[in-house]
This record gives C-alpha cells, sequence and structure tokens, in this order.
C-alpha cells in the first residue's frame, strides 16, 4: 500500500506516509468506502495494479463519516458489526495485494489519450495515469445541512456538531438532537445510555424514521427517559465561548430555554456530484447509468455503488459489493481484449501472491 497527500490515519494504515512515483495503474478507483474498498480487493484477486483516491482524510466513505459508532446488520454473515469495525476489516481485505491510496485529493477531471488506452485521472493534487477509472463516489460529495438558528454558526465545533465522530464526547452532558429522520432517532437511542439527558426536537408532529426505532423512542420518551419535542423548532443556540443552551419554540409560538452542553442538528445533507457532472457521463436523476456491466457512457469508465443507477437498483453495502465485482471483471476484460477472463473462487484458489510473498519466496 502506498499512501500519499499527507494523510495517513486511516483504519489499517501503518500510519506512515510514503511518497511514490506516478506509476500507470491498471484500474484507478474514485472512492475509498465500502465499494471501493471492495473493488480494490477484486482487482488483486484478478492481479491487476490498483489505486484508490479519495476526497476524504480516512477511508471508510459514508460509514466513517456518517455512522462510524452505529451498528450495521444488513451485512450478510456478520449479523451485527460496528461502521468503524466493518470498515478496519475491509481495509484490510482490500490494501493487502498493495493498491496505492491517496487521501485528501479532490479528482476534477478524466483526460482520455488520443488512442484511448490512458486515461489521465486529475486531481487538485497532481496527474494520475491509470489504464481504466472506477467510479465508487457513494452519493458524491456529502456536507451537512446546516442550521440556521442564531449561535449555530458561532458555536460549530464548540458544542454545536453536525456528526458524532466519539460518542464518548457527550459522557454526562446535556444533549439536543434536532432533526426526525434516522440519525436522529438513532443516535438519541445510542446516546441515552452515556449523556445526562438526551432531548430529541422535530419541528412536525410526524417522523421520517424506521417505525421500530420511532416506537422505541417514543416508548422512553413516555417513562420520561429521553425528553422529546414535537412541532417545536430550535431557534437559537447560546453560549459564551462554548454551547450552554437553546432555545426552543412550539407550535403556538411559546419559547422556552432549554440547558444543553451538545446540540446535533441533524436535518440532512446537501450531495453534490461535483465536476462528474461535466465528464460526458450518461445521468439520471442525479445517478450515473450503467449497464448490467457497469460500464458507463465513457470507454474504460465504470462505475458501482449508490452512484449509480440501473432497472431494480437497490442500495445497500451487499449490492455494492456485488457491483464492484461485476465492474472489476468488467475493466479486466476491457484491459484484456480477446482473452477469456475466468473468475477464480477463492476457497479453490486462494489468494494470490502479494508483492511481498514473491519477494519472500525468490530470497
Amino acid at each position: 500500500m502506498v499512501i500519499s497527500g499527507g494523510r495517513a490515519n486511516q483504519p489499517g494504515s501503518s500510519g506512515k506516509v510514503v511518497k511514490c512515483a506516478m506509476h500507470t495503474r491498471d484500474l484507478t478507483i474514485i472512492g475509498g468506502g465500502p465499494t471501493g474498498l471492495a473493488a480494490a480487493f477484486r482487482a488483486g484477486m484478478h492481479e491487476i495494479s490498483a489505486r484508490i483516491i479519495d476526497t476524504a482524510s480516512q477511508l471508510g466513505g459514508q460509514v466513517m463519516a456518517l455512522y462510524p459508532e452505529k451498528k450495521i446488520y444488513d451485512v450478510f454473515g456478520l449479523p451485527e458489526i460496528g461502521g468503524k469495525e466493518l470498515v478496519h476489516n475491509l481495509v484490510k481485505q482490500a490494501l493487502q495485494f498493495g493498491a496505492e491510496v491517496r487521501l485528501g485529493e479532490s479528482v476534477h477531471g478524466l483526460r482520455f489519450a488520443d488512442d484511448e488506452q490512458r486515461i489521465d485521472v486529475i486531481t487538485d493534487q497532481g496527474s494520475y495515469p491509470t489504464r481504466s477509472v472506477l467510479l465508487a463516489g457513494g452519493l458524491g460529495l456529502i456536507t451537512p445541512r446546516k442550521h440556521d438558528a442564531e449561535g449555530c454558526d458561532q458555536l460549530e465545533g464548540r458544542g454545536v456538531y453536525y456528526s458524532v465522530r466519539d460518542p464518548e464526547l457527550f459522557r454526562g452532558k446535556k444533549v439536543v438532537i434536532v432533526g426526525g429522520g434516522d440519525s436522529a432517532l438513532d443516535w438519541a437511542l445510542h446516546l441515552r445510555p452515556i449523556a445526562a439527558r438526551v432531548t430529541l426536537v422535530h419541528r412536525s408532529p410526524d417522523f421520517a424514521g424506521h417505525a421500530s426505532t420511532l416506537r422505541e423512542v417514543q416508548q422512553l420518551a413516555d417513562y420520561g427517559q429521553i425528553g422529546l419535542y414535537t412541532s417545536t423548532l430550535l431557534t437559537a443556540a447560546h453560549g459564551n465561548g462554548h454551547l450552554e443552551a437553546v432555545t426552543l419554540r412550539n407550535s403556538q409560538g411559546v419559547e422556552h430555554r432549554l440547558e444543553a452542553q451538545a446540540l446535533l442538528p441533524m436535518i440532512g445533507f446537501h450531495v453534490n456530484l461535483g465536476p462528474m457532472e461535466r465528464w460526458g457521463l450518461e445521468f439520471e436523476e442525479k445517478k450515473i447509468v450503467v449497464n448490467s456491466r457497469m460500464e458507463t457512457s465513457l470507454p474504460g469508465v465504470f462505475a458501482a455503488g449508490d452512484i449509480v443507477t440501473y432497472p431494480g437498483k437497490i442500495k445497500l453495502i451487499a449490492t455494492g459489493f456485488a457491483e464492484a465485482a461485476i465492474a472489476v471483471k468488467s475493466a479486466v476484460e476491457y484491459l484484456r481484449p480477446g482473452e477469456k477472463v475466468t473468475l477464480k473462487y477463492s476457497s479453490v484458489a486462494g489468494l494470490p501472491k502479494t508483492t511481498q510473498q514473491l519477494a519472500a519466496a525468490v530470497n
């Protein structure tokens, strides 16, 4: 694994920054989430060289950005696993074949050679030659929707947070969560055992989160174990250098002040495809259109994961894994025209030798 970009603190890395020349890779994967990591593993299984480029400072995509501490229940074979643990395992599996990793770099464009034998992936820090590209950027560039209540901007990072990186930060504190979706409901339940008090505030009487989670929150509210305000707006955040209280206003216009040391506005995200919209790809409702081989409308460019659409598409981590396997096999067939590409089963063939294992065998 080669890491550059000055950021190497992702799960599974050695923490070292290694400078490397711009070698041409067989496959460059744009996006380091679960689908991108699965693609890096499949590239190793097909014994082609791979590179991952991601704008984030760590691998893991939406899982690490949005719910690293939450449990995931729909990855087959793993009845329950934390987001951070899943990413750690994916990184360990994906990078064993020596994939190059470039973190903290934004991809601006693709430049195709005249003979279509090479594509240059252009980032804000350099140009990376590759023979094929796999787009695995999840939903695109995701930024939390900021709350416009008075004081939220000034206290961001000082009591006002738009994600939970470490639940321990909220231990013993009075926490106010704003929102009515799955994130707000899930974190209300997750933080309740460690916070001094959790209060959930939603502007509507109706919630968008999962029905079973909502029932659990309402039951806890009935027993006084969670504060619950519906049809209520957050109008202000107060504090001298750090959050101290919030002001809430109900549907009758009555305001009251509530003590709080932490405020979590969980009111959605802005999703932006960024420069990809100008690359000549075919889109449908801001998703990249692919065929059954995960081919896009551009030669040598494949796509997989939440960023793609096709008839019957569903958005699951498990689906992304399967799409990654299809996309990489299609990329290998593109790289080796006329050659029959056989799928090797790891239970029969085992794993290909890594560069380090081959070197050890020679020595």
